[in-house]
């Protein structure tokens, strides 16, 4: 499968199959495709986590803020919880390069999980200072994205929008996710 086909068939997956558990060998095969990636001057900056302990899943669960769009849902339930996630972090204090490495390397995590055949997503939206409680984060660093993993639980369908970026539920609680056309996004060069 080609990295085309990989990237249409990558979705942000919010429901896991929370009993499928996903080993640790695959998580550091994960990471490894983000050690692998290029970074601003080839610093190398960022550290990872993998998380598959149940115990550790279960305290890193509750700092996680899920879907903002749908204002009525508070995340996955108990059986759709994500089995897995791969904590990274930033080193404290300001560096330009950090968020684009860290992009660059979630984007290289979740390709490879999806690979695989497991679904993921990438959150920023959570509680700090819980997530080092839960996980330990290495010295001089703070959480910086996590990636929720797991084999997907539910069905996702990707449409295109004239606008509309929102994702929903619709009534058969099918996760569409609208998407910009190819031309909406493509600015061409000024003469």
């Amino acid at each position: 499968m080609g990295i085309h086909d990989i990237a249409k068939e990558n979705r942000s997956v919010r429901r896991f199959r929370q009993e499928i558990a996903l080993s640790e060998r695959k998580l550091f095969r994960f990471i490894d495709s983000a050690r692998l990636a290029p970074c601003g001057a080839n610093l190398q900056l960022l550290r990872f986590t993998p998380v598959t302990e149940r115990k550790h899943c279960q305290r890193i669960f509750p700092a996680l803020k899920w879907a903002g769009y749908l204002k009525d849902w508070n995340g996955p339930e108990e059986g759709q919880k994500p089995p897995a996630y791969i904590i990274i972090h930033a080193p404290i204090g300001e560096r330009r390069h950090i968020p684009v490495d860290a992009g660059i390397a979630a984007a290289y995590i979740v390709l490879a999980a999806r690979e695989s055949g497991y679904g993921s997503c990438m959150i920023m939206s959570f509680d700090c200072t819980m997530i080092e409680e839960a996980a330990g984060t290495p010295e001089g660093y703070h959480p910086f994205l996590i990636i929720a993993l797991g084999l997907p639980g539910e069905e996702i369908v990707l449409e295109e929008t004239d606008g509309d970026i929102r994702y929903y539920r619709d009534e058969k609680d099918r996760h569409h996710v609208p998407k910009l056309a190819l031309d909406d996004l493509i600015a061409p060069v000024k003469d």
